[in-house]
Formats: C-alpha cells, sequence, structure tokens
C-alpha cells in the first residue's frame, strides 16, 4: 500500500509527538517531517525537494504560524493538502482560516476517531471542519446569496415595479449605487465620466421624484427580500 506523506508542525513537543503517533498509527500515512514552525516547513520541502501530501500545521506557532505557512504554501504548491490545528475556534479564528483556503481544521479537542475521521476525509478531497465553523461558513454564503440576490438587476427592476421610463443606462447605475459604489467607481466600470454619472443620477431622482443621493440610497436600502 503507497502511504501518503505527511509534515507534522507544532511549537510544543509533547503535543508533536501526540500528533506524529496519531498519524503514524493509521496505515494510510507516514511521517516524514516533524518541525517547529512555518519557516521550517517551508525550508524542509525546498531542502529536501519533497512535496508532502499533507502539512498539519499548529495555527499558533512562532517565526512563522499556521495561518502565514498554510497561505506560502498553497502559493507554492496548491496540490498539497493543508489541514490547520487549533485549541480555538472563535469567529476571528474561522475568518482566518477560510481566507488562506486550507483543506481542513481540526479543533485539539477532538477525539482521536475524530482526528483519525477527518485526515481520511481529506484523502477523498473533502473540505472538514468542527460545526461551529461550518455554520459560520453558510451564515456567511446565505449572506452573501443575499446581498447578491438583491443587486440584481431583475430584482432591483421587480421593486421599481418594472417602470419603463428608465433606459438601459440608468438601470445600470441604479444596480450599482445598490451595490453601495461611488460616482467614480461607477464612471470607472462604465467608461464614462463622473460628471456623466452625475448627469444621469439628476434625470433618475427628477423621474422618482426625489432630490438627493441620500433619498436614492434609502429607497434602495429598503429593498430586501
Amino acid at each position: 500500500m503507497v502511504k501518503h506523506t505527511v509534515v507534522v508542525a507544532e511549537a510544543q513537543t509533547l503535543f508533536r509527538d501526540m500528533i506524529t503517533s496519531f498519524v503514524e498509527d493509521m496505515e494510510e500515512f507516514s511521517v516524514i517531517g516533524k518541525l517547529t514552525n512555518g519557516q521550517e516547513v517551508i525550508d524542509f520541502i525546498k531542502q529536501k525537494e519533497v512535496r508532502p501530501f499533507l502539512c498539519l500545521l499548529d495555527i499558533h506557532m512562532p517565526i512563522m504560524d499556521g495561518m502565514e505557512c498554510a497561505k506560502k504554501l498553497k502559493e507554492i504548491y496548491p496540490n498539497i493538502k493543508i489541514v490547520l490545528l487549533s485549541a480555538y475556534e472563535d469567529e476571528e479564528s474561522i475568518e482566518r482560516v477560510l481566507s488562506v483556503c486550507a483543506d481542513g481544521y481540526i479543533l485539539k479537542s477532538s477525539s482521536l476517531d475524530e482526528f483519525k475521521e477527518t485526515l481520511r476525509f481529506i484523502i477523498d478531497g473533502k473540505f472538514v471542519a468542527p460545526q461551529k465553523m461550518v455554520h459560520h461558513f453558510a451564515k456567511r454564503l446565505d449572506s452573501l446569496l443575499k446581498m447578491e440576490r438583491e443587486s440584481s438587476l431583475h430584482y432591483i427592476k421587480e421593486h421599481f415595479n418594472h417602470r419603463k421610463d428608465f433606459n438601459k443606462r440608468e438601470w445600470q447605475i441604479i444596480q450599482l449605487m445598490k451595490k453601495g459604489w461611488t460616482n467614480r467607481m461607477i464612471a470607472e466600470h462604465l467608461g464614462i465620466s463622473e460628471g456623466t454619472v452625475k448627469n444621469y443620477l439628476s434625470i433618475i431622482y427628477k423621474k422618482l421624484n426625489i432630490k438627493s443621493r441620500v433619498e436614492l440610497l434609502k429607497i434602495l436600502s429598503e429593498m430586501t427580500g
């Protein structure tokens, strides 16, 4: 049976030895490196000219922590699997984990069976994380999807009752205003001047019988599903 190679990085000797022992106890894996920080992981891979299948990185390490190491490894070696280890499941840690494109996240409070099961899921190409993190991610995704839906042109037109007195450019500007864009951003995106954007907005205000950007933004902010 071909074993998947693993590098373990953990600052504390006891945890490093325990994690290594857990991994070595699984017939699917073989530990080829035991290191104390993220910089050592990157140096090890470069110097040894090896590409481990999996890197188990503690989030909190000196010199280079697991987050920074994961980010660098994914940039240089995108096919290497990265699993982050932490004693924490606070929202700040969750946000950071999602930002580095790790393949998994294991809490140090997990049972041995959960630890091994997570590594086996990683082999199958699955992303594995604690339930709290999954719920947080799902909540964020729902929020982003809601924002995207409410910024769609179809959604906006529905709330303006598909009125016929707006032309294509005016609808575009209303849509970008709904997304919170400034006049300069709108102008650059549409390839027109800021002055032209202001002229279009004046026409839009007149058609809606309002007098300012504040009033338009208030109308747009009240569009919720």
